[in-house]
């Protein structure tokens, strides 16, 4: 005979087990149903995200275009007309250059007549703003979608005078020619070149004066060759002109210094790393000396991980070759990375004095790059990009080595296999005097 209390106890424990086992299951349902949740919200999120990103990647693109129309008007002689028609190349010019003026959000609205949606509340939009709607889809009815994104870009500025000049070398392209265009380029005294940014690398480190790598996959600031070439205005003479605007020079004054050592038209430098927290000011006279195509010495630049570019150099800018103004059209720098690696981000900015070794002042870089500056939106979620885009073309061929004749002699070649730096006078090959194991 069972005991009725045997038969309770057993029932007790029957009851706990059923109620723990619940408790367990309803702690795991609740817990997937909230990572379900999470994750479908971080999904929304991403989409949104994504959305947003794409919608300022739209207004950037339009931008370009609005860009291309207004250049090809200038172009084309257009000067800004207010009361012109719309889209007609005075209009457009007049559009752009009152939008930019007024670095006001709808520059692309403006030149292309981007159809806009919006309220004309002056205190909640008073700038008349009004988003571009960048969706294929305008409603929820028109995919049977319960959720409509609304995609826009709600802001775009162009800016065409920039403080600096912006760009990246690599193994793919290892070589950009710089237009350097101001309208107060008489005033630059120096130019301002840094490199390998942060974003480049930031596991290198110093084992006495070189860079060593920190780890196998970091990459040390690379060594960098500069070219400046710059023309007169006006010297008189050959390929001159009298309007005191015209560039003027010949072949020759590119390969070499004038008479008497005080100006030239080409230096070549080679910039190499090296850890250290100097200043590193290249004089006028030592770009003078790198005119000389026999002093091919690199040049030792003190770099560090303290600021946003590991190595600055401030290199003062001689006379040109005949010791006028340098012409706007024909002045340029060309970077390259001789060995192709690593990847690195470039600054280029024009400095209108030095002081203690660096630059203490700054002049506009006019109509080189275009800053582009695009805000998109997806819902109630923004997301803002800034780019820069060429407004000049900088991939024509450019030839990295040439062959020099003199008059109707052959061309002649002397090759080394050598341990010491050589040199050729007149075709006798000879040792430079900087010359050194390697």
């Amino acid at each position: 005979m069972i005991n009725k209390k045997t038969k309770f106890k057993s029932g007790a424990v029957s009851f706990y087990i059923v109620v723990f086992l619940t408790l367990v299951f309803g702690i795991i349902t609740l817990s997937f149903i909230r990572i379900v949740l999470n994750e479908a919200k971080e999904a929304s999120n991403t989409d949104l995200y994504n959305s947003a990103y794409d919608s300022a990647l739209a207004g950037i693109e339009d931008a370009k275009i609005a860009l291309i129309k207004y250049h090809d008007c200038l172009s084309q002689g257009a000067i800004a007309n207010a009361a012109a028609a719309d889209n007609t190349c005075p209009r457009i010019v007049y559009e752009m250059e009152d939008s930019i003026k007024k670095q006001s959000c709808d520059v692309v609205q403006r030149v292309l007549g981007r159809d806009r949606e919006g309220v004309d509340d002056a205190d909640a939009n008073p700038e008349g703003q009004r988003d571009v709607i960048v969706q294929e889809t305008q409603s929820i009815t028109d995919d049977g979608s319960a959720v409509d994104m609304e995609q826009a870009y709600t802001c775009v500025k162009i800016t065409e005078e920039n403080d600096d000049y912006l760009t990246a070398l690599g193994s793919t392209d290892d070589t950009r020619i710089i237009p350097l265009r101001s309208a107060d380029l008489q005033d630059a005294t120096a130019i301002e070149l840094s490199w390998y940014s942060t974003a480049n690398g930031t596991n290198y480190k110093y084992m006495g004066n070189m860079f060593k790598r920190a780890t196998s996959d970091a990459y040390t600031p690379p060594v960098l060759a500069v070219d400046i070439f710059q023309t007169d205005t006006n010297g008189g003479g050959q390929n001159c002109g009298g309007d005191n605007l015209t560039p003027c020079f010949s072949i020759g004054e590119l390969s070499a210094n004038n008479s008497d050592s005080s100006g030239t038209d080409h230096a070549e430098l080679v910039f190499r790393p090296e850890s250290g927290n100097e200043k590193n000011f290249i004089s006028a006279s030592t770009v003078l000396d790198k005119s000389d195509k026999h002093d091919n010495s690199p040049i030792t630049v003190k770099c560090n991980s303290n600021g946003t570019y590991a190595c600055t150099a401030t290199i003062e800018i001689p006379p040109t070759f005949r010791k006028t103004d340098p012409a706007t059209a024909t002045t340029f720098l060309k970077v390259n990375l001789p060995y192709g690696r690593p990847t690195t981000d470039i600054s280029a900015r024009l400095c209108t004095g030095v002081d203690a070794d660096a630059c203490n002042g700054y002049t506009k870089l006019t109509g080189v790059q275009a800053a582009i500056d695009s805000t998109g939106r997806a819902n109630d979620l923004y997301r803002r990009v800034e780019v820069r885009v060429e407004l000049v073309d900088l991939y024509y061929p450019y030839p990295e080595a040439a062959i020099f004749l003199n008059g109707e002699d052959p061309t002649d070649k002397n090759f080394f296999v050598t341990r010491r730096c050589r040199k050729a006078e007149d075709g006798s090959p000879s040792s430079c005097a900087n010359s050194g194991e390697v």
